[in-house]
């Protein structure tokens, strides 16, 4: 306690020490010029929704670095571990430094959300107060936090009843109207095989989510819900707040409803975060300090996947045009780099392509982030495979293709935001989205040791047209039993671990599952012949890691004298070739 205290006071002294010394510096033009143009439009007084950016996280910072990594969720341990973090932690993910954000506080109206990853603070303040705030030396740069109004798609007409995919040779479930949409995805055979998306851990970022005590929405593992429009946990429709619930109502539906006759979603079995982050005041206008917001948040507790029927290119409330087909380019807009710093803590962003349809000058019109080489972009088809006439197009600006994949996007079936027990038809690459998202949790849970680019590449590998991309339908149609098998490692079946308790200890009990035939060691092709499991204490870095147990069967146990319920070991799974090389470790964390 006493240490800790030291601490703050003596980084409260350089905090004031910085600030005194510096004064008021000369404006070195840190307001950006798309702020400067923003003054000009508005009366003085009139307040600004901007971005504060610091030069710098503070003083202290290898010790505050050290105090986050102890404090991250074993979620998110785990997911780093498995994408290659040998620190666990970076610069990114040390909070913003908090003197900054008081001294701020001072001259705004409101402090709407402080991002550690990009070290800023978005603010509701008036101009005056921004040219202020810029002067002091510790700012880096003051930015107009930037919206968009997600557009509706607009609709070929329809003719009869929705045509249904052709029916899988045996279903174990009945998928009602949902069947067209998630076979022409080749997820039942999946689903046949037991795969649900369970042990995936799914955000999605949306307007908000009505009636949740649907029927087909009722049987959701939610871990937690937040507000980032109004602060608060309730992330419905309420009287005198922003924000509307009928399509997150509708995303949630697509990827994860389950009621048998009616409505199956490809990850029904997956856990769930809800993030509303949309304001829809104006029309559906949304906000990209919200979604960086709820990006941070998902990340906090671990999830695998953001799934966000999204985007941001122009601000139409006022007819400025913010974003242009040039910013299209995986890095230039706010949300793009919000996204990159996402995926590379190890979270699979599948974001909507847009509903913005052809372009007649032949740019592109993705909306961000999906224009991000890090992010998966859903483009829509409709039931016959055929791209909508809505559906947005590539290539980036920088000349990457995009879409990546599709989905269909045309007279999806889901759950209705009113009633719960009526569902409804939906339209959009907002709902592609869910359903590339969906096939996304099953191949983690197929390939639990597989990160982010890897089910990446398999979706794209294993789409319709893998082998002849374009800018209008990216890398064709998911298929989802090709993609979750696709050789990708030296193993693509999981290997299931449990915790069980036998005469008073702790077991760790694990099984390899193998769907397909042994697959070769990554290293020179030799068959797998071995398996390593390795052990040590997660909380002690200069510990090296134990060879617990060596087997050549695919079901092998093992059981640890003396493990505690609430002890943490970090395990490491490695194949063995016929040569002795063993394939890189697959991390899971107890």
């Amino acid at each position: 306690m006493m240490k800790t205290k030291l601490f703050k006071t003596i980084s409260l002294i350089l905090f004031l020490s910085i600030v005194i010394s510096s004064g008021i510096s000369q404006r070195d033009e840190k307001i950006s010029p798309r702020m400067r143009r923003s003054f000009d439009k508005k009366a003085l007084g009139e307040k600004f929704v901007a971005w504060i950016y610091f030069r710098d996280k503070g003083p202290g910072k290898l010790h505050r670095m050290e105090i986050t990594r102890l404090d991250l969720n074993w979620k998110s341990l785990n997911r780093r571990l498995r994408h290659g973090f040998e620190d666990l932690v970076d610069e990114f993910d040390i909070p913003v430094y908090q003197p900054y954000v008081d001294f701020i506080n001072q001259y705004v109206h409101r402090i709407r959300h402080t991002s550690r990853w990009l070290n800023a603070v978005s603010v509701e303040a008036t101009r005056q107060s921004l040219e202020i705030i810029s002067s002091y030396r510790f700012v880096k740069k003051v930015d107009e936090v930037l919206g968009y109004t997600f557009r509706d798609p607009v609709i070929e007409q329809r003719t009869g009843a929705v045509p249904q995919a052709p029916l899988a040779e045996s279903l174990v479930f009945d998928y009602g109207m949902s069947l067209s949409q998630v076979n022409q995805l080749n997820v039942p055979p999946l689903h046949n095989l037991g795969y649900s998306g369970q042990g995936v851990l799914i955000c999605m970022l949306d307007s908000g989510f009505n009636n949740l005590k649907h029927k087909a929405l009722d049987h959701l593992d939610i871990v937690a819900t937040w507000d980032f429009v109004n602060g608060d946990s309730h992330v419905f429709d309420e009287e005198g707040q922003m924000g509307n619930g009928d399509h997150g109502t509708n995303t949630l539906g697509t990827i994860a409803g389950y009621e048998p006759g009616e409505l199956i979603g490809p990850a029904f079995g997956a856990s769930f975060l809800l993030g509303k982050t949309e304001n829809s005041e104006w029309e559906r206008h949304i906000e990209e300090d919200h979604w960086i917001a709820g990006a941070e948040w998902a990340d906090t507790f671990g999830a695998d996947i953001i799934s966000s029927s999204l985007g941001y290119r122009n601000q139409f409330s006022h007819g400025e045009i913010d974003y242009s087909w040039q910013d299209m380019d995986g890095e230039s807009t706010v949300v793009a780099q919000g996204a990159n710093i996402a995926a590379s803590r190890g979270i699979l962003i599948v974001n909507s392509a847009g509903n913005e349809g052809l372009s007649l000058s032949g740019w592109n019109t993705l909306v961000s982030p999906s224009d991000s080489a890090h992010v998966l972009a859903a483009g829509a088809v409709n039931s016959q495979g055929r791209r909508t006439n809505f559906s947005s197009v590539g290539p980036t600006a920088d000349g990457r293709i995009k879409p990546d994949v599709m989905a269909m996007g045309d007279s999806v079936y889901s759950a209705s935001p009113n009633d719960p027990g009526e569902y409804e038809l939906v339209d959009g690459t907002s709902f592609a989205c869910p359903l590339v998202a969906g096939v996304a949790a099953l191949i983690l849970e197929v390939n639990p040791s597989w990160t982010n680019q890897d089910v990446m590449n398999a979706m794209k590998s294993a789409a319709s047209q893998s082998a002849s991309p374009d800018n209008s339908n990216g890398w064709g149609i998911v298929d989802a039993q090709k993609a979750a098998f696709f050789p990708m490692r030296g193993f693509h079946a999981p290997l299931l671990f449990t915790v069980a308790r036998v005469e008073n200890n702790y077991g760790f009990f694990i099984q390899y599952i193998d769907q397909l035939a042994w697959t070769p060691n990554p290293r020179n092709g030799d068959q797998v012949v071995s398996y390593r499991l390795y052990a040590k204490q997660w909380d002690s870095p200069d510990q090296s890691f134990t060879l617990l147990v060596e087997v050549n069967a695919q079901t092998f146990s093992f059981l640890r004298r003396g493990l505690l319920e609430e002890e943490n070991f970090l395990y490491k799974i490695t194949s063995v070739n016929a040569s002795g090389e063993e394939s890189d470790p697959n991390y899971t964390l107890r």
